[in-house]
Order: structure tokens, then sequence, then C-alpha cells
């Protein structure tokens, strides 16, 4: 018998091998070796004993792997420092996302025993995020000087852009306080600040680098200028190797991470009996926030003083276009494939809303025996950009999810049958068509609708005769 492997990660067996990248055994003695490494590339004020290195490596894992981490887990931090040489910038990734607020929701023990007397109503306890506010005072020099780095106001709120990078600085100085000197704590802190992403050029020109330097320069005013820039061009490289699958070659790890920051937006999606409506909606969100990405390009690289060059930035810039406009595409295929899926349910006469949607996923269809000939792609791919959305269809992405199988069996169909104007047009039509119209399905080819519906009665049986029904209620009868 033949086995459906569900994704290129998958051992003979066809069972899924998972994408969340090192286990917490093997991810222990990685963060270890990062931090001895590190640590003792410093000079540390005291030995950093292996005791240490236990304790340290456990609260940053313990940090990281909380349920609702998908894209910023462990395996992120292992991604963006596989180029960074310098122990400053190691440090910095190792502590960069410590906190992550807005999926977290609470702090845990050691969290909140870190932050305590920075910030107001730590408690660790669990629950909804609750407003943050600063500590009018500071016992901490140390503290006290972050606050003032990232431009902070005691006593008043934390804003929502830069409190999960300003909590995790925090976290990171006060637990190497005891090894590391006062500059080599501002260096960390600085990089960790660079990594608030998105943020504008001010009215008076300057860069988020620009203003960073600035205030590095109150906060430690008897370091050198050559110390400054050189803390700042830390911070940019630390800034871009945070985004850096946006502008990686490797297209896989750009769209594999794409797709992982899906549930940490989405939460829901990660619940076994996550409704198909949920997925549906997060199309059209993906599709916004994609928008909003190709408007942001230029802010999402980091330069200071031509480090990046100018030219480097451009290449940045360009690949992240390149990349984003081939993810779009697939994206566009898998928004048309849910479009589908609701208005199959809809039809029957049942709520999207409280149909499952996992099943729905796992679909089996028939290869498309002449596909179609259709080769222009209003988002403009070449062929060989093409045949790769195709391939993530087809053959899956490199990842693969519990809510999201690599492989797209039901968007595959429609690529082959309809091509890349062809979706792009029945996704129009969708979006436009009046409630109850079912316009959609109406403009698919014939064959494409009588086979969808046999397929899904094969993964929803004790709905497949009403999935049957489905073309004969649109008018259409199978050929």
């Amino acid at each position: 018998m033949s086995v459906a492997i569900c994704c290129r990660n998958a051992s003979p067996d066809g069972r899924c091998k998972g994408s969340d990248g090192a286990t917490p055994s093997e991810a222990i003695p990685m963060i270890e070796r990062m931090l001895n490494e590190s640590i003792n590339g410093l000079s540390p004020k005291v030995p950093f004993q292996p005791e240490d290195a236990a304790s340290v490596a456990r609260l940053i894992l313990d940090s990281m792997k909380t349920s609702g981490r998908v894209y910023h887990n462990m395996q992120h931090v292992f991604d963006i420092s596989k180029t960074m040489k310098d122990p400053i910038l190691e440090l910095s990734a190792l502590f960069h996302d410590v906190i992550y607020y807005s999926i977290d929701k609470s702090f845990q023990g050691e969290q909140a025993k870190a932050l305590e007397g920075v910030v107001l109503g730590v408690d660790g306890s669990h629950g909804q995020p609750q407003e943050l506010i600063l500590a009018l005072e500071f016992e901490d020099p140390i503290a006290e000087l972050v606050v003032r780095l990232y431009g902070f106001e005691p006593g008043k709120p934390l804003p929502k852009l830069g409190t999960n990078e300003f909590l995790s600085a925090v976290i990171g100085v006060r637990v190497l306080e005891k090894w590391l000197s006062v500059p080599q704590l501002m260096q960390i802190a600085t990089c960790i600040e660079a990594t608030i992403p998105f943020r504008p050029i001010s009215e008076d020109g300057k860069t988020p680098m620009d203003r960073l330097y600035d205030r590095l320069k109150l906060v430690c005013p008897d370091q050198s200028e050559e110390w400054l820039v050189h803390t700042v061009r830390m911070a940019a490289v630390t800034a871009n190797c945070d985004l850096c699958s946006f502008d990686s070659n490797d297209r896989d790890f750009f769209l594999d991470s794409s797709w992982k920051l899906i549930p940490e937006a989405r939460p829901v999606l990660l619940e076994e009996d996550c409704p198909l409506m949920e997925y549906y909606n997060e199309c059209f969100a993906l599709e916004g926030r994609t928008k909003f990405l190709k408007g942001a390009v230029p802010k999402i690289f980091q330069s200071f003083r031509q480090a990046p060059s100018d030219e480097e930035m451009a290449a940045k810039q360009a690949k992240t276009h390149e990349n984003l406009k081939v993810m779009s595409e697939y994206a566009l295929v898998r928004m048309l494939q849910l479009m589908v899926l609701v208005e199959f349910v809809k039809v029957m006469g049942e709520d999207p809303a409280s149909i499952p949607l996992r099943p729905l996923l796992r679909m089996t269809l028939p290869e498309v025996t002449s596909p179609t000939a259709e080769n222009e792609s209003p988002m403009g791919l070449t062929a060989e950009e093409q045949a790769e959305v195709r391939n993530w269809l087809v053959c899956g992405r490199r990842a693969c999810f519990s809510w999201d199988p690599a492989i797209s069996p039901l968007g595959a169909y429609l690529y082959d049958s309809l091509g890349p104007k062809g979706i792009a047009s029945a996704v129009e039509v969708g979006k436009n068509q009046k409630p109850g119209s079912h316009e959609l399905l109406k403009v698919l080819p014939k064959d494409v609708v009588t086979t969808i519906a046999s397929s899904l009665g094969a993964v929803l049986p004790d709905r497949a005769e009403k999935f049957s029904q489905v073309p004969e209620k649109l008018g259409i009868l199978a050929q």
C-alpha cells in the first residue's frame, strides 16, 4: 500500500517529523554552548560555571517554548544566529525574544523575578494580558539605563511598540550582569532595541538607528565615538539577522517563516477542532499583512553610517520584494482553496464556523491529466517562479504543521485546473459575489466542482450525500 507523505520533512514511513526544529533535549546543549562561548569570549568578571550555563539556558528555553509560539521559538534564535560571530550578537539573539507578551499573555516565575522593580503588576499569573506600567523610580541603575536607552517614561504604561524588546533586554542584562561589564550589557540592550520592527524615518530625517545612536550617546556619555558607532552598527546587524528570512535566497525558509507567524496571529488555528471559517478569515488577514509588508520594505532592514551600504540595502529590498511576490501567489491559491470550501459548506446549508477545518485540508484529489497551459501570472511571476509555487502545493512546503499540512491537494488541483490567471480571476469573483449567489462555484469548470464534491464526501463521510448534491443545487450536471 502506498504511503501518503504530508511533507518533505517526513520519515520513510510517511510520518511527519515536525517543524519545530530542535527538541528541548537538543536545544539545551546548543544554548549552553552559545552561552559558554559568548560569555567566556567577553572576559567575564567571575567564572561562568557549568551550573550557570545550565540555569541561564533553562530560563531562555522555558521562555521560548510557551504553547502559542510557533515562529518566535528557539529555532528562530538558532536560525538568525547562524552567521553571528560576535559574542555580543549571539547573546542579543539568545535574549531578544524571551518576552513576547501578546502571545505568552503572562510572565513565568523567573521572568517576573527578573522584572521586579522595573514593571508594575508583574506577578507571573496566567490570563489575559494586563496593562504594564513602568515604575516611577529604579533602584537598579542598569535597569534605569535600559529605560533611558529605549526612551520610555517612568510611571507611564509601556507602549505597544517595543514592549517585548524592552522587557527582553531588561531580563537579558539582569541575568548577565553577574559576568559582564556595564558597557557590554548596554551593547546587548542596544542590539535588542534595534529589533523593534517597521519604524519610520522621523520628521527630522533620522532613521531608527540614528535615533538609537542619539539615546545611546546620552546614556553612555563616557564611551568613545568609535564604541558608539560600533555598537549601533552591531545593532543594525542584529535587526537584519532577526528578519533575515525576508531577503533569504532560500525561499522555502522565507515561506516557512511567514507561515509560522499565522497561528501566532490567530491562535485558534492550533486547536484540534478549529472551524473552517477561522482559516478562511485568516487568509484575508494574511493578504492585508502582506500588502502592509510590501509597502514597508524600506523599513524592514537597518543601516547605520553605510553599514550595510546603500547598494547592499537595495539588494536586500529587491530580494524581499521578489520573495513577497512569489509567496503572494501561493497565498492567493490557498485563499481560493478556502473560499471554495466555504462556498461548498454554505450551499449545503451549513455554517462554515461549525465545520472542522483539519479534515478538509487532507482531502485527496485526482491528478489533473492536462494542466492548464496558461502561464501568464497576474503577479508577474516567471515560469520558474510559477513552478516553485506549484511545487509547494504538490510536493509541500519544507515545514509541516498539525494545523496546516505542507501539501495542499485542493490548492494543487485548482492551480493545475485554472492556472495563475484563472486563480486570480476566481478569487475576484469570490470577493465580489453577492451573498447567497455562489457565483464562485458557478464560474469554476463543471468537472472541477463535481470532482471536489466527491472528494469532500470522502473526508467527511457523514456529509457525503450533502456534498454530492451541491453540483445539482448549483445547476451543474456531472460530465
